[in-house]
């Protein structure tokens, strides 16, 4: 079983009451008020610019350049988005697009203007819940499945190698208790995945493609006068996923929790917002190589470096 700094729960508790950490200044490299998500691979950065009901997907080059993304118009809205590799191992956007309320395609973009949709990935009365995340020639992503009770237990996270039919990943043992089983968000990094489960209690986690070394820890919990959700993952290495949650706490200054889970080790950094401030410090994360990067409302994509609570050390 995994060995954790603290336990979930004491982790989640802990968060409420240490103060939070000293950050040095973060950079901006792509201003964008409307900026609300982010990914990041090879240099590149795609992220969501605009209100829902107007959104558009926006590049900054590894040169600085700075453009929308070509073949993907303006749309009502574009729900998840991931970077990867397709099969020659050049960078493959992938996205949900939302046109209308009931209408989403899964999409694959090369930068270039050639755009396809994700075809085959859903049984009768599922859809995809998330962006399909590609390397290489595999696939993962998670399905939402409705109508008989059978059915719905296909909802879950899901890995497809080429023309291999699409294998079901195993959740962590405490979503399973708590029936969490809706995934929010996977990232794929050569054969390791990463995923949120989301419900009242939230479990972000990763593991191998054949469902094994599961590593995970309670991301959020929204109960009470409390509300914690969790809009950013991304895996860096074999080793290390990282998670960020947003929560507010009734009479407390929103804040802005970044989580880095090495192994058995899991840190954590906090951005506590001003006291009468509404945002967020930051609503998504994405990391490439050694870089994190984060959305900060009102300003853009900035490099951030991550200043972990001194007060939770790792063997």
């Amino acid at each position: 079983m995994l060995r954790l700094l603290l336990t979930s729960l004491a982790l989640a508790a802990a968060a409420l009451v240490l103060p939070a950490t000293a950050a040095a200044a973060d950079t901006l490299v792509a201003p964008d008020a409307a900026a609300t998500q982010i990914t990041a691979l090879d240099g590149t950065i795609v992220w969501v610019s605009g209100a829902f009901g107007h959104q558009k997907l926006m590049q900054r080059t590894p040169d600085g350049t700075i453009a929308a993304v070509k073949g993907a118009p303006e749309s009502r809205s574009y729900r998840s988005i991931d970077l990867g590799h397709d099969s020659d191992g050049k960078l493959r956007l992938t996205y949900l697009r939302c046109d209308t309320s009931a209408s989403c395609k899964s999409l694959w973009n090369d930068l270039d203007g050639r755009r396809a949709t994700f075809r085959n990935l859903t049984p009768p009365r599922c859809t995809i819940s998330t962006a399909v995340s590609q390397w290489r020639t595999r696939l993962a992503y998670g399905l939402q499945c409705t109508g008989s009770a059978a059915n719905r237990k296909l909802t879950g996270l899901y890995t497809k190698n080429g023309s291999h039919h699409a294998v079901r990943l195993p959740r962590p043992k405490d979503a399973v208790k708590f029936g969490v089983s809706s995934i929010a968000s996977v990232d794929l990094r050569g054969t390791r995945v990463a995923a949120v489960a989301a419900d009242i209690f939230t479990y972000s986690f990763s593991e191998t493609v054949a469902g094994k070394d599961i590593r995970s820890f309670l991301a959020g919990a929204s109960e009470g006068e409390s509300d914690e959700h969790v809009p950013g993952l991304a895996i860096q290495s074999a080793s290390t996923h990282w998670t960020l949650t947003d929560a507010t706490h009734t009479g407390d200054p929103n804040e802005a929790v970044i989580f880095r889970q090495t192994g058995d080790c899991l840190q954590r950094e906090r951005l506590v917002s001003a006291p009468d401030a509404e945002d967020f410090a930051a609503i998504d994360l994405a990391v490439d190589g050694q870089t994190l990067y984060l959305v900060k409302p009102g300003s853009g994509i900035v490099t951030h470096t991550f200043t972990p609570d001194p007060t939770l050390t790792c063997p």
